[in-house]
This record gives C-alpha cells, structure tokens and sequence, in this order.
C-alpha cells in the first residue's frame, strides 16, 4: 500500500477529500493529515508516507515551503498538489519543486475520483520505475520562458486553464477548437499561444497524455487492447495501433509483453 499524508488547513475540506476518495481501490491508504506545514514535518518524523497531498496557501507554513522541506529531506516521498484555482505562479513552482502531479477543484466537483488516483498512481508507479516522462515539469519549465515574452498574464492563464481542461477530458474526444472556444480564443491564436507556452502543439500534448495512460493500462490491467483504446481517447482501435506504435515502437500487445517479460529488471523503462 502506498502511505498518504493529506495536509490542508480547512478541516472540512481535508476530511471531505479523505472521506470522498476510493483510496484503497488504488493501493492507497492514508496514515495521515495535517493542518499546516509544521504539523505535517512533525508528522513525518513518526509516520511512514509514500505520497505527500498538500494544499498550497495555509497559514504558519505554506504549501510550497514545506514541499522544499519534503523535497531535502525525505527526497524519496513523492508529492501532489491539491489546488483549487488554477493559480499560474503557484502551480509552476509546485511543478518545479518536483510535483508528480495536481489535483484541481474542478475535477473533485466533477467526481473523477477514480481517474485522479488512476492516474496518481501510474505516475508514482512510472517515478520508482525510472520511467517518469515529466510532461508537466517539461511545461512548467516552458511556461517560464513564457513569462518574459509577449504574451500577456491573461492569455498565459486561458493556456493553464486550456492544459486542466485536457488533462481532465483527454479520455473523451478534444477537438481544437471546442478547447479554444472554452477559454475565450480564436482557433489559430490558441493554437500559437498553445505552442509557445506548453512547447507541444496541442495535439501532440493530448497524444502523450492519452499513450501514457494505455501504457499504464497495458502494465497494469489484464484489459483487452480495444477496452484501453477506448478508455485512452481513441475509440478507433486500428487509429490506435497506428498511434500507439508511431510513439513508442511497439504495438500495443509487443508493449505488454515486453513490459511483463522485463518487470524488475529496468531495460524496458529505459528504452521508453
């Protein structure tokens, strides 16, 4: 099981987001919480947690300050961010701070709960594998070169807003622009800023996304390759092979196969 430690300052939205998750469905279990910064360090010299969740603006010591703390000194715990704004600044500092990932407020709204710690899981499977692609620190570090050019605060937040809205629907079908619409932009100018900002075009952004989570399907699930096609955004199967093989070098069941055969020895992760 994977120990959670879940810190946030609002009691009632802490328990509330314990109480709401099917921790365990995941291999999660959580061992504990903590109200502020201070609280959670005390907790981690007593308590053994896999999986930091911490809220970003509390009081005494803010969400930030103690993933630096986590981050010298129990470098092996991985962290999450649960935010409730898409707050441009903070999310790029969590992400740089080494997050494997973010839960927003639009999501747990939405209950996609299973989907959050699907994908938790996969990226903290795909961290101790050595197989962590960081897409989100890779755009983070995009997003700051972005900041000293010409886009506007403005528009560099309908980009952030554009990424949640993908990273939470890239399941169903995206199109270009239904997305640009949703954040208020012209197809052309949200495709160009999109570019700029993330450092992927948008349907290369969404591809990755999709072929990470069949990958984790692949690894992790007896499921037949046309149930992960469908549950990977692509309800085309032959679409998917042509895609899945295009990006990886391998077909979706070589890819199985290989990933079973190579557990534990770490060569496959490595090739991927």
């Amino acid at each position: 099981m994977t120990n959670v430690l879940v810190v946030d300052d609002d009691h009632l939205v802490r328990k509330g987001f314990i109480g709401i998750m099917p921790w365990q469905k995941y291999g999660f279990t959580v061992t504990g919480e903590a109200g502020n910064g201070e609280k959670a360090l005390e907790l981690l010299k007593t308590t053994e947690v896999d999986l930091l969740i911490t809220d970003l603006a509390m009081p005494v010591m803010s969400g930030l300050e103690l993933m630096r703390e986590v981050k010298e000194k129990h470098p092996r715990i991985c962290m999450v961010v649960l935010t409730f704004h898409h707050d441009f600044a903070l999310i790029q500092e969590a992400l740089r701070l080494g997050a494997v990932d973010y839960i927003t407020k639009i999501e747990l709204e939405q209950e996609q709960l299973d989907g959050i710690l699907s994908r938790i899981a996969g990226r903290i499977r795909e961290v101790k594998g050595g197989n962590f692609v960081e897409s989100e620190a890779s755009f983070a570090e995009n997003r700051e070169a972005a900041a000293g050019s010409s886009y506007s605060e403005e528009v560099r937040e309908c980009i952030v807003h554009a990424v949640g809205y993908i990273r939470e629907h890239y399941q169903t079908e995206l199109l270009l622009p239904d997305v640009a619409q949703r954040v208020n932009m012209s197809r052309s100018y949200f495709s160009r800023c999109f570019k700029d900002i993330v450092g992927q075009t948008f349907h290369e952004y969404v591809r990755e996304l999709r072929i990470e989570h069949a990958k984790t399907l692949l690894r992790q699930t007896n499921k037949p390759v046309q149930w992960i096609s469908v549950q990977s955004g692509y309800p085309n199967e032959k679409y998917f092979f042509k895609v899945f093989r295009e990006t990886t070098g391998f077909l979706p069941g070589e890819f199985r196969k290989k990933a079973r055969d190579e557990s534990g020895k770490g060569t496959f992760a490595k090739k991927l």
